[in-house]
């Protein structure tokens, strides 16, 4: 009986573990319609991205800290600090400084040597870069289907 709940439960973590791309990487993945790619540090804290592939509904991204979610959808905000440069804040891509936004942090995490996440209630979390380049498509590329303002 023991093995047995063992292989279900090590099937399950690892089921949940490809989902979620692997720690430390940007991942990319696509369903109903939907490109996604995230990132998620050793703390299980996330930046999602998802850009519905209908040419009209906008883009969104939200960050997950320590399981509270921030950005759309959510009624705290976050923002973004690529390099040390002035903080972005790319979780709605459906207004014109949202969508500016939302475009320099793509272009911005692509190039980027550091990535900082800043919650509204004062968290600071350093966000992993590696595979960043090779999996969000350059935003001039065909493949590229993130809609903004």
């Amino acid at each position: 009986m023991k093995p047995l709940l063992l292989a279900a439960l090590a099937a399950l973590i690892s089921q949940q573990a490809l989902a979620f791309g692997e720690t430390g990487r940007w991942s990319r993945g696509w369903g109903q319609g939907v490109s996604e790619y995230m990132v998620r540090d050793a703390k299980g804290n996330q930046l999602y991205i998802a850009c519905n592939n209908d040419g009209q509904t906008p883009a969104i991204m939200t960050l997950t800290v320590g399981g509270k979610e921030y950005g759309y959808g959510s009624n705290q905000d976050f923002v973004l600090i690529i390099d040390g440069k002035a903080p972005l804040a790319p979780s709605d891509a459906g207004s014109n400084a949202g969508g500016d936004n939302f475009r320099l942090a793509w272009d911005g995490i692509r190039k980027a040597k550091t990535l900082v996440a800043k919650t509204v209630d004062g968290k600071v979390i350093p966000l992993p870069l590696t595979g960043a380049a090779k999996t969000l498509p350059s935003s001039k590329s065909k493949t590229y289907s993130c809609v903004t303002w």
